[in-house]
């Protein structure tokens, strides 16, 4: 898989980087919501969070699932 460093990358950290950028929303939405005082902020960060993190994560897996399948080892 040498020739596919990204795909490795993907695959090797891939739950990290879901997890850190839900994180990052939510915390936006906590930024938000204390500096323009409108809670609504910090509702859209929760909900866009828990999104990112499902599609995310989801995405890993179906790229850990093609590269265990058609890349030679």
């Amino acid at each position: 898989m040498s020739t596919y460093p990204m795909v490795r990358a993907l695959v090797r950290h891939g739950s990290l980087l879901a997890a850190v950028t839900a994180a990052l929303s939510i915390v936006l939405g906590i930024f938000l919501a204390a500096t323009q005082g409108a809670p609504v902020y910090l509702a859209v960060g929760i909900v866009v969070g828990a999104l990112l993190y499902v599609l995310l994560k989801s995405y890993v897996e179906l790229v850990a699932i093609i590269a265990d399948m058609m890349l030679p080892k």
